[in-house]
């Protein structure tokens, strides 16, 4: 239909409930060719898979092999940085 590209601005925008693809700006006619697209494009209906093809997405030949997955970092989610503050529990050493 369309390739959007991977652009700082787009992530952004996106990341803050911004319009990305207003009437003028730079990403307006992208945006415009992704709505006549999908507005010309036939209706089709999905063919629901089998369990082989369902599981064969998640191959590792297809979705990166040797990829180590790293959890988000406060910073990654809420970007800025974590403040720590002092805690008021009270911790036993015994019960």
């Amino acid at each position: 239909m369309a390739a959007i590209p991977a652009n700082e601005d787009i992530r952004r925008k996106s990341a803050n409930y911004d319009i990305v693809g207003r009437p003028g700006s730079a990403w307006g006619p992208l945006f415009e060719e992704l709505a006549a697209n999908v507005a010309d494009a036939p209706p089709l209906r999905p063919k629901p898979l089998s369990q082989d093809a369902l599981l064969g997405l998640f191959k590792s030949e297809a979705v990166g092999r040797n990829v180590v997955l790293e959890p988000a970092s406060h910073e990654d989610m809420c970007g800025s940085s974590l403040v720590e503050k002092a805690t008021l529990e009270i911790v036993y050493d015994t019960v």
